[in-house]
């Protein structure tokens, strides 16, 4: 390898290893505020037991499911905070868990298989509300 091709090479690795690794929940931060946090998961038997576990730690769960029962993922989820002109979004199933800086009106808006739900809710930090969202198959 030539020197020009090893430095390029040197300095992809550097910007590789500086990127941060993108977790399974997205989180919002406008300046010096607290964040909303969204965190998606509860695929396979031990996440799903754990997230179930921790609603009450949490301001919101959603569960998404079809109309007859089956779970589905990759439900466009977006939480929007107007008063505080703050949101959140991720792909998101079967379960996710919302935190919230805190007490007020909150936007959830999913869309699956071409379909989307609004829902607004009252939540507090920690509060641990519960929402099914469930869509025709």
């Amino acid at each position: 390898m030539n020197t020009l091709a090893g430095n390029r090479f040197a300095l992809l690795l550097a910007f590789v290893l500086l990127v941060p690794v993108v977790p399974a929940s997205a989180q919002v931060v406008a300046g010096d505020e607290p964040a909303l946090r969204l965190e998606c998961g509860g695929i396979g038997l031990e996440e799903s037991e754990r997230m179930r576990a921790e609603v009450a730690m949490h301001a919101l769960t959603l569960f998404f499911s079809t109309t007859e029962g089956g779970f589905v993922t990759d439900v466009a989820t977006r939480v929007d905070d107007p008063l505080a002109d703050r949101r959140v979004e991720s792909s998101c199933g079967p379960i996710g868990q919302l935190d919230v800086p805190a007490p007020g009106r909150y936007r959830i808006t999913a869309t699956y298989a071409g379909a989307t739900q609004e829902h607004w809710v009252e939540l507090t930090p920690g509060g641990g509300a519960r929402l099914s969202l469930r869509w025709k198959e």
